[in-house]
């Protein structure tokens, strides 16, 4: 398929999702089956319920909310999508799942460099909704940011479907992204500026 011809590893989708108040569950699980089709190189690992083995991995890969889809690829990063990437941010999974295949970001030298230096936890949550066309831009960085550094874990967190994070994290306008807890930015910014944001971030541990 023409969207995954850059593919050099395999990618694992791993679907976490529950039976009881889920309402995008099913949608997240059909979403990411659909993906997998595309590509011999994409598979998809369902994690249902929230006790045994479910919950388990839930707890090993840092899955918080559901439903949530974690991509593993040339490494097992800390790249999640919170809600059905659907809309514009089907082209953030797209994008996420090829850098996850290979491992790297297309950004530049000095960019890689600066993020491969953070040597702090850093979490990026990055607040979207499906008709945002500037969301899957940031989500794209976060994500990219994730892959290429093991101390970052970067979250797309779908607005409409967790209202109640969107209220604690003052969400009026997306993308919002914040940084371990407290720093944030609004809008699509330039990685330059993502990346001063990530080592204020850092500042902070």
């Amino acid at each position: 398929m023409e969207l995954f011809q850059a593919l050099d590893n395999e990618v694992t989708l791993h679907v976490f999702v529950r039976d009881h108040e889920c309402l995008y569950c099913g949608d997240t699980q059909a979403l990411a089956e659909s993906v997998a089709d595309l590509s011999d190189l994409v598979k998809v690992v369902v994690h249902r319920g929230e006790d045994g083995e479910a919950k388990e991995m839930a707890e090993k890969l840092g899955v918080r909310y559901y439903p949530a889809i974690v991509i593993h690829g040339r490494e097992p990063y800390k790249v999640r999508f919170y809600g059905i990437p659907a809309g514009h941010e089907f082209g953030a999974l797209v994008g996420s799942i090829t850098d996850a295949s290979r491992g790297t970001a297309p950004l530049e030298p000095d960019i890689i460099a600066d993020i491969k230096s953070i040597d702090k936890p850093v979490h990026v949550q990055v607040f979207t909704t499906p008709s945002c066309p500037y969301c899957p831009g940031m989500v794209r960085l976060a994500h990219q940011a994730a892959i290429l550094n093991p101390m970052i874990e970067a979250d797309m967190i779908e607005a409409l479907e967790f209202r109640d994070l969107a209220t604690r994290y003052a969400v009026f306008g997306v993308p919002k992204t914040v940084l371990n807890e407290e720093v944030s930015v609004e809008g699509l910014t330039p990685p330059e500026i993502f990346v001063e944001k990530l080592f204020e971030a850092a500042d902070l541990q």
